[in-house]
């Protein structure tokens, strides 16, 4: 069980950010660069990106609430109100059974730090350009497979932290920051 809280309002402008930065593309690739930017947030400064829970589906980690809004975004309809009314944010497409992201807005940077954009930044620099199998494979790390392996599908951001070599002493600061379940992602 996810020990972190989704922050809604930064995990929504990290997607804006993103596709502000590339234009549209699919949920596959903006999943993963978000993972990678949170694994990087975790392992340089000891907490979480967004906090959202990442479950750990057959193409790699994909984090939950954003998927929720983009589902919202593209059937116009969810079971939960909130992400419908988030989804308008954005817009989604297939295009050869491929669902892309259209940003329908600029991302409000005042709810990203200094922090939050450059791991982002770096993981759309080190991200982008990787084939749909080459982004799969390389976010199929040891907390990807640790949770698939798992009757849990939910990815702990320790396992994430730990595959991304973070430091035995970020990972017991992560470990002890995970224990206030009301923890604000900074």
């Amino acid at each position: 069980m996810q020990a972190f809280n989704v922050n809604k309002k930064k995990t929504i402008n990290a997607a804006l950010f993103i596709l502000n930065k590339l234009g549209d593309i699919d949920y596959h690739k903006i999943f993963k660069i978000l993972y990678f930017a949170e694994q990087n947030h975790l392992k340089n400064y000891g907490h979480p990106l967004t906090g959202d829970s990442y479950l750990a589906m057959s193409h790699g980690p994909v984090p939950s609430f954003l998927y929720d809004v983009f589902k919202a975004s593209e059937y116009q309809s969810s079971p939960f109100g909130e992400a419908l009314e988030l989804s308008k944010a954005f817009s989604v497409a297939r295009k050869d059974k491929i669902p892309y992201v259209t940003p329908n807005r600029k991302p409000d940077t005042d709810e990203l730090s200094e922090s939050n954009i450059e791991v982002i930044v770096k993981s759309i620099s080190e991200n982008y350009q990787l084939s749909f199998l080459d982004i799969t494979n390389k976010s199929h790390d040891s907390a990807w497979l640790k949770a698939e392996r798992s009757s849990e599908s939910e990815i702990s951001y320790l396992d994430i932290a730990e595959a991304a070599d973070a430091t035995p002493e970020m990972l017991e600061y992560i470990s002890l920051n995970s224990e206030n379940f009301n923890l604000e992602i900074a």
